[in-house]
């Protein structure tokens, strides 16, 4: 599976260091000068799709679109293969968001424009202002658990999924509404959080008959390939 490679390898202790390497790099010598020039080229205004592209990445219709699926295929068209496809959904985007909640607060980071506008920049530690709460991005972090979790469910179409929810989180660069930085730490967090969802639904045999099924489906597409090319 996909998911299950792109895991290992980004769990490596190496990768983790270079990772945060990184994220370090960028907070110290990137995030600002990309910040500015990006302010500075008015993308929300040149390119207004972008701004409606980004709301892709709100949490609360997912929470509420993956809570009434699960109740539709658990009481109204009882399926529970899509019934558990919507609670695994569900329950890595709320883990996700939680967590995410959580680090907002305690970390205080001014928001890019607090910065441009006020001369602010960095961690203010405990705030519920949203003008302090930009680390790690909320936006990333719900479609990344989105487009991980489905990854998971739908491993044929993996590559997809990643690149749509790169691009929702790049925007919230773009748009400078968080720094790279943001993003980065977003990203990589919500990667272990979706693994440590899928690793409980597995270890409970919750998401077996999902995944059966998806595996059944793509043995079927292999096997018609073949009798094509035969």
């Amino acid at each position: 599976m996909p998911f299950e490679r792109l895991f290992k390898v980004m769990t490596k202790p190496w990768v983790m260091l270079l990772y945060a390497l990184l994220v370090v790099v960028c907070y110290l010598y990137v995030d600002k000068p990309v910040a500015h020039f990006l302010w500075l080229s008015h993308l929300s205004k040149q390119f207004p799709p972008l701004v409606w592209f980004t709301h892709a990445g709100l949490g609360a219709a997912y929470f509420i679109l993956f809570f009434m699926a699960g109740v539709f295929f658990r009481y109204i068209v009882i399926n529970p293969v899509w019934q558990i496809r919507a609670w695994f959904m569900l329950a890595n985007t709320l883990f996700a968001s939680a967590i995410c909640g959580v680090l907002k607060v305690l970390l205080g980071r001014a928001r890019p424009k607090m910065w441009l506008n006020d001369n602010l920049y960095g961690f203010y530690g405990w705030k519920l202002d949203a003008h302090f709460l930009s680390f790690p991005s909320g936006h990333t972090t719900t479609i990344m658990s989105v487009v991980l979790a489905l990854s998971i469910l739908f491993p044929r179409h993996w590559l997809a999924l990643i690149l749509t929810g790169m691009l929702v989180a790049f925007s919230r660069i773009l748009l400078v509404h968080h720094y790279i930085s943001d993003v980065l730490a977003a990203s990589y967090l919500t990667l272990l959080e979706v693994g440590f969802v899928y690793y409980v639904f597995r270890k409970k045999s919750w998401l077996l008959p999902a995944l059966q099924d998806e595996n059944d489906k793509s043995g079927r597409v292999m096997r018609q390939f073949g009798v094509k090319n035969g």
